[in-house]
């Protein structure tokens, strides 16, 4: 509205102007051309209008350019940086245009540090320091515990370049803060903290549902047993008798949450067989839980019709074949190349072929006859098991095979478990009050809330930070130290924690990945299209002011003349 408003004032201003001096009789030219300059002059120190030409290239002081005092980049195509290196997110932020780095840059004198930001309990946490500059003078680092008690020590050299490794094995589960202890006789003593996320080892939950009993399911459920899975086996003995039978502590689920997205199994296992038994609605849910757990199907050689039109739903069809001999060709096959032993019993194969194999699909054995047959992507993690007798492995003293071989099934049928896309952060040394982002697919449905773990009643909410490839981004500006908890709206979804350091931690450290992220962003930013004409720049109000100040001087002489 402003942007009509000033221009009409200053029109009906001059026309009303150019009105009272045309009823004047004295009047002459030189008096119309004043009245509309000065009301020119007045519109032009409301909007200045973009004729001054642009400085291209400018060198800057990094201090000076990360400061809060304005620095005018625009049209700048080229810019020098003098001093010490910022951070990535400082440079991010700048408009298009080119980086440069000047001879003066300050080179990088500091040490690198890196550790596992989260371990399972039981692994060793390793802390890496190595240098490319030789020590000025000796050091003495120690790796302290939680508790303030020294877990291990080492001595460095003056002028040695730095190569070395101090490790220790945490005891306990959860968020971890340990300390690095650097002693100098000339720089002082000093302490950084070294934050670590212990995470309890994970324990598959299997579920196996039967359609009858039989001597390879007793070997399953007896290997699974003895391997200390925690699982739960159902037999169908008839129509209404189930037996239930759990392993290795792991309570009993009812029957009506078995197929659910939100029961406890992380691998269900059923029983071909099993299919025309199962309820419509127990089908519906087994479409969609292929993508959100891991399914596993003991296929016998008489299928139904159904069951074959399910495969092919799933995008992994099941095809008959005409001869009805089980083939043992491709089991031989898989028995030698697996324990180099032609005693081993064959595995016998249904008469059935896989079809529509994906590029990274797994198989064991033969491929026109498979033992077995897995798909493990972000979409789906389906398989299917193609033999029925490998418990003759276990009577017959192959023990070690049979666990070999079911081991390398569930190994695979379970491999997402710890290959899910972690939440990442845009900085391996994220400080107070500055900005942090995060991404992560668990940001899809809903916005994430970071929690400061000793105060809990203010959580800080992200700032939408468009998207990469590692999910949807937010933004946070931390403003204590400490254990911080990344939370979404959905209970499922697990959280996160990580370690907000001070801004005077890790001095050394801050100024190596500084520099190593500013020569990275001077490589990135390529700035705007190179173009033949320079970009314009608004000139100063001072000038327009200065010019109407003079034209109303000249036109109160005027107007003292035509008095006269």
């Amino acid at each position: 509205m402003m942007e009509l408003v000033i221009p009409g004032l200053c029109l009906l201003a001059c026309a009303a102007s150019i009105f009272l001096m045309w009823r004047r009789r004295h009047a002459k030219a030189l008096d119309y051309g004043l009245q509309l300059t000065i009301w020119l002059s007045a519109w032009i120190l409301w909007q200045s209008p973009a004729i001054v030409p642009a400085e291209r290239h400018i060198s800057l002081d990094s201090k000076e350019l990360a400061s809060a005092l304005p620095v005018t980049l625009t049209g700048v195509e080229n810019i020098s940086l003098d001093g010490i290196p910022l951070s990535r997110d400082a440079l991010r932020d700048l408009s298009p245009m080119r980086l440069e780095l000047s001879d003066n840059q300050v080179p990088n004198a500091g040490w690198e540090f890196d550790w596992p930001q989260a371990i399972t309990l039981g692994d060793p946490l390793r802390l890496q320091i190595h240098s490319d500059q030789p020590l000025a003078e000796n050091f003495r680092l120690s790796l302290l515990n939680p508790f303030g008690d020294i877990e291990e020590s080492l001595e460095l050299k003056a002028g040695e370049r730095v190569q070395a490794q101090l490790s220790v094995t945490p005891k306990r589960a959860g968020p971890q803060l340990y300390r690095v202890r650097i002693e100098s006789t000339l720089s002082g003593n000093r302490s950084e903290p070294l934050p670590t996320l212990v995470q309890e080892p994970r324990q598959p939950k299997v579920l196996v549902w039967l359609a009858r009993p039989s001597f390879e399911t007793a070997a399953l459920s007896r290997w699974l047993r003895q391997s200390g899975v925690a699982a739960q086996v159902m037999t169908q003995l008839a129509p209404e008798i189930i037996r239930k039978e759990t392993l290795n502590g792991l309570p009993v689920t009812e029957p009506e949450d078995l197929l659910a997205e939100v029961s406890p199994f992380d691998l269900v296992i059923l029983d071909s067989d099993l299919w025309p038994q199962l309820s419509p609605q127990q089908k519906r849910q087994l479409h969609s839980l292929a993508s959100k757990k891991s399914l596993l199907w003991l296929v016998s050689s008489d299928l139904s019709e159904d069951y074959i039109q399910y495969t092919a739903t799933q995008s992994m069809p099941l095809q008959r074949v005409g001869n009805t001999e089980p083939d043992v060709k491709s089991s031989a096959s898989f028995s030698y190349q697996k324990t180099g032993n032609p005693a081993i019993p064959s595995l016998r194969t249904p008469s059935l072929k896989v079809a529509s194999l994906s590029r990274d699909d797994f198989l064991l054995g033969d491929r026109e006859a498979p033992l077995f047959w897995g798909r493990s992507s972000e979409e789906q993690h389906l398989g299917f098991i193609l033999f029925n007798d490998s418990h003759r492995w276990l009577t017959g003293g192959f023990a070690t095979e049979f666990a070999s071989l079911w081991k390398s099934i569930i190994d695979y049928q379970l491999k997402h478990l710890g290959t899910q896309q972690a939440i990442t952060l845009s900085s391996k040394l994220p400080r107070t009050q500055e900005r942090i982002t995060l991404c992560s697919p668990l940001f899809s449905d809903s916005s994430p809330n970071l929690l400061d773990t000793r105060n809990r009643t203010q959580p800080i909410t992200g700032v939408s930070a468009g998207t990469n490839a590692q999910g949807p981004c937010y933004s946070f500006w931390p403003r204590r130290t400490g254990w911080h908890q990344l939370k979404t709206k959905n209970a499922r979804e697990p959280a996160l924690d990580f370690y907000i350091f001070a801004k005077e931690d890790w001095a050394l450290w801050q100024q190596s990945l500084s520099a190593a992220e500013t020569l990275q962003m001077t490589t990135a930013r390529l700035g705007p299209i190179d173009n033949a004409q320079s970009s314009k720049l608004p000139i100063g109000r001072q000038w327009p002011a200065l010019i109407l100040l003079l034209l109303v001087c000249l036109s109160w002489w005027r107007e003292r003349t035509l008095l006269r």
